[in-house]
């Protein structure tokens, strides 16, 4: 009996170690990331953006929304149409030909895609928005400030010596525009609401906590004598402005 025992415990051994080099020479099947074609071809379709920030969107699709010009900059590679959407600063690369001419402020519908990018001297293919086309709507609150305010206004530099580029105090101006039409502050309101009033800034160098700023300090030309009636700071660096608070000394981003 214990022969008989001995004998079926050898045959079951065997039969274990044959089902285990079976095993272990079986192929386990690789799937390939992107061979299921469907979704290959979603992940190369889809993309996503600060204008419609809860929308799936498709690459080189047209898309009609309304928004608010900020700026149109032709410094870098491509010319970049900026605007205010959904309370972002959005840049829009375009191929017009043309300055809008457009001021801050204004509504227009926009016809924009979301397109390949290739930036000279970097490798590989980037995608961002495209600016199709663009129509004027309706007046801003700078080109509503015009209407009423038709003097122009006038600034000085405050400085040791005059460094700032032609364009850059052209944008300066449109800032202190922008910032009029659109100022909280009471002392601003009553003074643009004056007839009579002889608006002017100077303009200078200036830091705080670390950062460099153009400093513009806006204020009323009476008789000769001028009275501040707010500073304003302009970051160096991202160009966003800044009101400053006198109550806390600090600097409060203008949107």
């Amino acid at each position: 009996m214990k022969l008989l025992y001995s004998f079926i415990l050898l045959v079951l051994l065997s039969a274990c170690k044959e089902k285990k080099e079976i095993d272990s020479n079986i192929i386990p099947q690789k799937t390939e990331v992107g061979s299921n074609d469907s979704v290959s071809k979603s992940n190369l379709e889809v993309a996503t953006s600060l204008i419609r920030p809860k929308e799936e969107l498709k690459r080189q699709k047209i898309y009609s929304d309304i928004a608010e010009f900020v700026e149109y900059d032709e410094m870098g590679e491509f010319p970049l149409f900026i605007v205010k959407k959904n309370n972002e600063i959005i840049s829009l690369a375009t191929n017009l030909e043309k300055d809008p001419k457009y001021t801050r402020g204004d509504i227009f519908e926009m016809k924009w895609k979301i397109d390949s990018l290739m930036v000279g001297g970097e490798e590989g293919v980037s995608f961002t928005e495209w600016l199709v086309d663009a129509k004027k709507i309706k007046d801003g609150s700078v080109s509503l400030f015009r209407k009423k305010y038709k003097k122009p206004i006038k600034y000085y530099w405050g400085g040791e010596e005059d460094t700032y580029t032609t364009e850059y105090k052209d944008y300066l101006y449109t800032l202190v525009e922008y910032y009029l039409a659109n100022s909280k502050v009471e002392l601003v309101k009553v003074t643009i609401k004056n007839p009579d009033a002889n608006l002017i800034y100077s303009i200078e160098d200036g830091e705080k906590e670390g950062r460099s700023y153009t400093v513009l300090g806006i204020s009323n030309d009476f008789e000769h004598h001028t009275n501040i009636i707010q500073w304003l700071y302009v970051d160096r660096l991202t160009k966003e402005l800044y009101e400053y608070d006198l109550a806390s000394d600090k600097l409060i981003k203008f949107n």
